[in-house]
């Protein structure tokens, strides 16, 4: 009877959340939805992978037994599934995964509430390509109210996804096991038989029966913990109901961690880290302040509790769970005594973009994967903008531009690149769109928007959205609609279309535009025209973007002027005098880039050249990434980016020294080991000199903001790598200092420092090194050091490391052995001859300490530093001796990225590259 009474009751409270307005009951088809349709207008996907409609969760009730504490990988559980039979169906399907059902029983629910009615045990057939499990009944189900009851095994996973274990060392030096869980996108139905499916929102409750030892956490607050009445060496935790939401933001952990509070924020972490957590629970309480604000829908309105959790050994990744969110501790956790400022924005941008998938993705959730950027370009936007709003003074909204616009026009430049808007079916499908144009583009995208309409319309657009569709999912056309009601009458769109019209431009196309700008000098006019971008050809595109624009000039600023380019192509007026140059795309608010004319770019140089500071910074940082990429793409000459180039040596801020940095990168990666390379070297040292000589390479200032701790990593970085002997000297010595005299160096400036120190350094400095990291229980500082001591030219030192990984009583975290064989290969041609060699008659015992997938990466990698015919025929002494250990495609792959850094020196971009940079080779400054 008490079971009945508690189910009587839970079936009350369950109704009350689920409420009439259950999105189950707004359609009755996947069909009817317009998924299929819009899958069928683009390209086909697998149709059996969907659930069928005949039956609609509206809640869960799991009960699951966990022996984590003693590493015991399987579990227990009992799950009731509560739904509605909508049509009449012999036939009961969900998701299911890798899961052993003992017992299944069904039962129909009155309409009265009286006692459940046992209908009998269905057969159990499962399809494990699809994931299905139907459960079959004798006869047909009417229309109604029923619930499953499913006993069933299960086994934890050393994945980054499902029901996972992870490990960490106490102070003891004992291994300790905790579990946890990351279910996106479709991995909650290795936990429980479910409707895994984003838009079947359900209610959730959820009991964990656990050792006396340890503590359970879930997205929601704990309603009661009591002894195990059959076991008094555990615990049940039960937690209180949920509100509805999809099966992927179910969480829970099972972990002897330790707490902190701050009224309804808390944050957990292993006891020996636990004192790191100050910064994410007084930033996590500031974001999610400033987004209730931003958003106008608080967010405790929703969910009564926000839960933090550091998960050892998980790498940076994090998940957005409702009320209980998980992070790799280097995305958590922060020590201002070894974590630098680089640590201290990751921790503080991962919060924000996590903290903004409550609202986007948690209260409202895409009706379906295709549609993720809803979710994840939301959560890149206000990673940023959610920082701006809680922290101003950080700046860290000026990374925007170069961190999420320009590393989204990389791969996006790709001729078979994905549109925003894209359908998947199964799994590995759905787990793709996971990618730059979920996060990057669509960021990009939606800012821009959110420039052209305003912030205050953008506020009241994405209010009225979060409101109307709380507790349900959303398609683009449900943003769009409320996008158009804010703007409406302000005369801010291109007449006659819509928001719809203007962002499926944007979201249903692969690719971006170049606008293309041609003046029209004596007239002072100008013929634009847009065609998409593609990195390494031009193809015919009869799509046509509509492209929001401004621009500004010498004489004039019409940056606040909003026009449209809704055709191929159009003449406008710019009342330019014809000896002042014009730049569009201000601020570079679009997520486009701009090309124009030579003598316009002309007179853009000259002005960098004289006066750069006429110009944004942020217009900079475009104009120096534009050039060079349409010099690549062949559209504009490569000596005009080059001569862009040589004004860096007046440039003092951090936007533009980052695009710079990806341009210096790849022709370093070209021209390093060929007799170009001297001229090179002495290019950046003009370039660099200047600015490097007003910073404090080894030391910090109390008032150093953010932005010129990243301007002088970056300058200190490229002068120490082309030999400044001040810069090498400096680094050396405060490496020195630390080592012998125990003066520590500031972890604002130990990148720099420890690597360029250890490079000057012999193996004693790396003998250093190496126990200061293996002894460091910190993640965040365990990978700095490892990524320094890849630095290393010493030969003995390279060998060290490479022996070091295969001790077994070393102890490393899981991907640390392969990454200290990475960052050997990216710290320089030395440590890769040095690897080379010991491939030769070590290759089987690398192999096995860092394991396949590594192993063929680094060999990969081997073959994109190769350049000289010197290095061509190591790397063929190399492929002959591992090519029983890695893939024919990883032999295809090495050779053939030999050969195109070969090719290069014999192309038109190669061939102008190099007679700029011979030009600097007369004068050696080292």
């Amino acid at each position: 009877m008490g079971r009945l009474s508690h189910l009587g009751g839970l079936l009350a409270l369950v109704l009350a959340v689920v409420g009439a307005d259950h999105p189950i009951y707004e359609r009755t088809s996947l069909k009817e939805a317009g998924v299929s349709q819009i899958v069928s207008e683009t390209r086909e996907v697998d149709q059996s992978y969907f659930l069928p409609r005949d039956t609609i969760p509206f809640h869960y009730f799991i009960q699951l037994t966990t022996n984590i504490h003693a590493n015991v990988r399987t579990f227990r559980a009992t799950t009731e599934i509560y739904f509605n039979v909508v049509n009449p169906t012999s036939k009961i399907t969900m998701h299911l995964q890798e899961l052993d059902i003992q017992l299944t029983e069904l039962y129909r629910i009155p309409d009265n509430f009286g006692d459940p009615v046992k209908i009998g045990s269905p057969r159990v057939e499962i399809d494990t390509k699809i994931e299905h499990v139907v459960f079959k009944t004798e006869s047909e189900l009417p229309i109604g109210r029923y619930y499953l009851k499913v006993t069933y095994t299960g086994s934890m996973r050393n994945y980054q996804s499902g029901y996972l274990v992870s490990s960490y060392r106490d102070d003891s030096d004992v291994v300790n096991y905790v579990g946890s869980t990351h279910f996106q996108a479709t991995l909650a139905r290795r936990v429980f038989p479910c409707y895994d499916e984003p838009d079947l929102k359900a209610t959730i409750s959820l009991w964990i029966t656990h050792h006396k030892t340890y503590s359970a956490i879930a997205n929601m607050p704990i309603d009661s913990g009591n002894p195990d009445p059959n076991n008094a060496e555990y615990v049940v935790t039960k937690f209180r109901i949920s509100p509805k939401m999809s099966t992927y933001l179910l969480a829970f952990a099972v972990t002897n961690f330790g707490g902190r509070y701050n009224g309804k924020m808390q944050v957990f972490a292993r006891s020996n880290a636990i004192q790191d957590t100050g910064l994410a629970l007084q930033a996590g309480a500031k974001i999610l302040e400033a987004l209730d604000q931003h958003t106008g829908v608080p967010y405790y309105d929703y969910m009564p509790k926000m839960t933090q959790i550091a998960v050892p050994d998980r790498g940076t990744g994090a998940m957005e769970n409702w009320g209980l969110v998980t992070y790799g501790e280097p995305s958590l956790l922060f020590n201002s005594a070894v974590n630098g400022y680089r640590n201290r924005k990751r921790v503080t941008t991962v919060i924000a973009h996590e903290f903004a998938h409550q609202w986007f993705g948690n209260l409202v959730s895409p009706q379906w994967w295709e549609y993720i950027w809803l979710n994840e370009g939301f959560a890149t936007l206000y990673e940023y903008y959610g920082t701006e709003l809680a922290y101003p003074e950080l700046e860290y909204w000026q990374l925007f531009n170069v961190e999420v616009i320009q590393r989204a026009f990389v791969q996006d430049a790709s001729e078979d690149i994905r549109a925003m808007n894209h359908p998947a079916a199964t799994q590995d499908e759905v787990w793709h769109l996971f990618d730059v144009i979920a996060y990057q583009k669509s960021g990009s995208v939606l800012n821009m928007f959110r420039q052209v309409i305003g912030d205050e319309n953008w506020k009241a657009a994405l209010k009225s959205y979060l409101l109307k569709r709380k507790l349900s999912s959303a398609k683009p056309v449900d943003l769009y609609v409320e996008l158009q009601a804010a703007t409406q009458d302000q005369n801010l769109l291109p007449e006659p279309f819509t928001v719809e019209h203007l962002m499926k431009s944007w979201t249903d196309a692969p690719g971006y535009p170049v606008l293309n700008v041609r003046r029209v000098y004596k007239t002072g006019e100008a013929i634009l025209s847009q065609d998409r971008f593609l990195a390494d050809k031009r193809l015919p595109v009869n799509h046509v973007w509509h492209i929001p624009y401004n621009f500004v000039n010498r004489g004039a600023r019409s940056g606040d002027q909003l026009h449209w380019l809704s055709t191929k192509a159009a003449k406008i007026d710019l009342e330019t005098n014809e000896d002042q140059w014009v730049i569009f795309n201000r601020e570079q608010f679009g997520y486009y880039r701009v090309n124009y004319d030579r003598r316009n770019w002309d007179l853009i140089i000259d002005t960098l050249l004289t006066n750069p500071a006429t110009i944004h910074r942020a217009n900079r940082a475009q104009l120096i990434d534009d050039a060079f990429n349409l010099a690549r793409s062949d559209r504009l000459d490569m000596s005009v980016a080059l001569k862009l180039l040589t004004y860096l040596r007046h440039e003092t801020e951090y936007a533009p020294w980052a695009a710079a940095n990806n341009v210096l990168s790849y022709f370093y990666a070209k021209l390093r080991g060929t007799p170009y390379y001297a001229g090179f070297a002495n290019f950046v040292h003009e370039i660099t000199s200047e600015i490097y000589a007003t910073l404090q390479v080894t030391t910090v200032s109390e008032d150093e903001s953010t932005l010129h701790k990243y301007l002088k990593q970056t300058v200190s970085s490229w002068a120490c790598r082309m030999g400044n002997r001040d810069c090498l000297d400096r680094t050396f010595n405060a490496l020195t200092n630390e080592v012998i005299e125990q003066q520590p160096v500031h972890p604002d400036v130990s990148a720099v420092v420890y690597c360029y120190g250890l490079r000057e350094g012999s193996y004693q400095l790396l003998s250093y090194l190496v126990p200061k990291m293996v002894q460091s229980k910190n993640q965040a500082q365990r990978t700095d050091l490892i990524n320094a001591m890849g630095c290393t030219k010493d030969a003995e030192s390279v060998r060290a490391l490479l022996t070091v990984i295969q001790i077994p009583t070393v102890s490393f975290l899981s991907s640390e052995k392969s990454h200290i064989v990475d960052a050997i290969v990216a710290g320089g041609r030395e440590g890769i001859d040095v690897l080379i060699d010991y491939l030769m008659n070590n290759a089987s015992q690398l192999l096995s300490a860092i394991g396949e997938g590594a192993f063929n990466t680094v060999i990969t990698n081997i073959a994109s530093h190769t350049n000289t015919v010197e290095e061509r025929q190591l790397l063929e002494q190399l492929l002959e001796v591992v090519k029983d250990h890695v893939t024919s495609e990883t032999v295809q792959t090495a050779r053939q990225r030999a050969q195109a850094n070969a090719g290069w020196y014999d192309s038109l971009e190669g061939l102008v590259s190099v007679e700029f940079y011979e030009k600097y080779a007369a004068n050696t400054v080292y």
